[in-house]
């Protein structure tokens, strides 16, 4: 046997025992994910298994919401003005059709073959990944008007299908993950696996539509990255699973005055609560900055700083692993200090880091003023889904019914038309201060004008919006009474489920 064999003979034997220490300890921390946490709660494998949705979901968001905007004045040259209307009807179709779809997921009943909540996720993918597709492939050299009318139909389109889609996946997870504890968890992976998708979401559009652009090269591109989404889709709910009991009260509590009757009815009901209320106004006023920040900082990096693609691309990403550094000691404050403190004490310097970004003159202060209002605006974005959750365990604890969906749906009555109206605010603007759509070279009053709608109207809007945050009474000690309400009622369910199965086969 020559020397060449036996070096090839080890080589095989250290590969195969690498790989087979490589397959057990991926089985041990597979284990580890699996196992239940000592106090009953779910694994941390199911954790992840509920927040992997997010990444798609934030991936088309950030894609329709905030790159097609730019896309669509530079690119495919609509008019702003013409892009501005288009987000406020927007905004107010958002308006209209989201307490309706959540009272209308509210009284769906579980069906033994399809389900309830998965079923209408997965059923409304295909009708986004098709519409975003659609916009993609608009032509510049059509008129004014028509894509005006093309962009609007096939936003409505994608809207109404992730809107269904979004308020049950939220609903999903309260019944899933129904403790605070659970929900902070699950809210500190969803920051990750959500960044991730934003993260897909703003690269090729900081790339391709910051400096010079080419037409077809950008639509090959953004067309990949849709075949992209729809397959983090299919990987991110395949593996999900719902069972009847999840949704036990919830089929019980029913009511049967019709949509629009339960539709006013529980609204008039949420208005009545001083927590939803309170964070409806604090969403209404301190939200919309972050979730539409992308495109007026698309704008300032091409037209204010003139940065390359490279540049701009490293400006989005670097405050953003910034704050996933640190996303953990965020989870920890919500649970020490609790979740109302701390969206409370982490939007005020928010607000600062928007003012910062009006000043900004270059790429080092670009990265510095970014990674600070970031961090501060991904905390009380992480607050979220605890606050939401805490506040329908709150209503379910005073009138006995859950109504996840409702409240859900009246969240994203702000959530999603909030951006649409920050957009058309940052259109406004800028078209007032003289921006000139497909044009490169702006004059000194649009530049201006972006420097304001990326920085200081940003500032004023997050600044005052946590005023009624302050009149929340969900504190920590609330917040635990709800927890413990939320796990009880869990259990309970399942051992009245266990019974009722041990009965029935007894009986058999």
């Amino acid at each position: 046997m020559t020397d060449y064999q036996n070096i090839l003979y080890i080589l095989i034997f250290s590969l195969i025992s690498t790989t087979r220490q490589l397959f057990q300890r991926l089985i041990r921390f597979a284990r580890y994910l699996n196992h239940p946490e000592p106090d009953g709660q779910i694994s941390k494998w199911r954790k992840f298994l509920l927040a992997f949705p997010s990444l798609p979901g934030n991936l088309s968001s950030v894609l329709i919401h905030n790159a097609f905007l730019k896309y669509y004045t530079d690119i495919i040259g609509l008019d702003a003005k013409y892009v501005g209307l288009v987000y406020l009807i927007f905004g107010i179709w958002n308006a209209i059709n989201d307490p309706a779809i959540g009272v209308l997921i509210d009284r769906r009943k579980y069906d033994e073959k399809k389900g309830k909540l998965l079923y209408l996720m997965r059923v409304t993918v295909p009708v986004a990944l098709i519409s975003a597709f659609a916009m993609v492939h608009a032509q510049p050299d059509w008129n004014q008007w028509v894509i005006f009318g093309f962009l609007l139909l096939m936003l409505f389109f994608y809207d109404t299908a992730m809107t269904t889609y979004g308020i049950a996946y939220a609903s999903y997870i309260l019944v899933s993950a129904p403790s605070t504890r659970e929900r902070v968890d699950v809210s500190m992976v969803t920051t990750y696996v959500a960044n991730v998708g934003g993260l897909l979401g703003t690269l090729i559009p900081t790339l391709l539509l910051v400096g010079n652009t080419n037409r077809q090269l950008t639509t090959i591109l953004l067309t990949a990255v849709i075949g992209i989404n729809a397959l983090l889709y299919f990987l991110a709910l395949k593996p999900l699973r719902e069972t009847r009991e999840m949704y036990s009260r919830e089929n019980e509590a029913i009511d049967r005055k019709g949509l629009m009757g339960d539709l006013v009815v529980n609204a008039r009901d949420a208005l009545k609560s001083r927590a939803f209320v309170s964070y409806l106004l604090y969403q209404l006023i301190a939200k919309g900055p972050k979730s539409f920040y992308f495109t007026p900082f698309l704008y300032l990096m091409d037209h204010v700083l003139h940065l390359q693609g490279v540049q701009a691309t490293v400006v989005d990403i670097l405050p953003g692993l910034f704050m996933l550094a640190l996303a953990p000691f965020i989870a920890k404050s919500m649970k020490v200090f609790g979740i109302r403190k701390t969206a409370i004490f982490s939007t005020v310097p928010a607000a600062f880091g928007f003012l910062l970004i009006y000043f900004v003159n270059g790429f080092f202060s670009a990265i510095c003023a970014y990674a600070v209002m970031y961090l501060f605006t991904s905390a009380f974005e992480m607050a979220h889904g605890p606050m939401l959750g805490a506040i329908i365990d709150d209503d379910e604890m005073r009138t006995g019914v859950r109504k996840a969906g409702m409240y859900t749906g009246l969240n994203a009555l702000l959530t999603i038309p909030v951006s649409g109206i920050q957009a058309s605010i940052f259109m406004g603007v800028i078209t007032a201060f003289g921006f000139v759509s497909g044009q490169q070279a702006q004059p000194d009053s649009a530049l201006q004008g972006i420097r304001i709608g990326a920085g200081l109207v940003p500032f004023a809007f997050t600044l005052v919006g946590v005023v009624p945050l302050l009149f929340s009474p969900i504190h920590k000690n609330r917040e635990m009474e709800l927890s413990a309400f939320s796990v009880a009622a869990r259990r309970s369910r399942n051992e009245e489920t266990s019974e009722v199965s041990e009965q029935e086969g007894a009986h058999t």
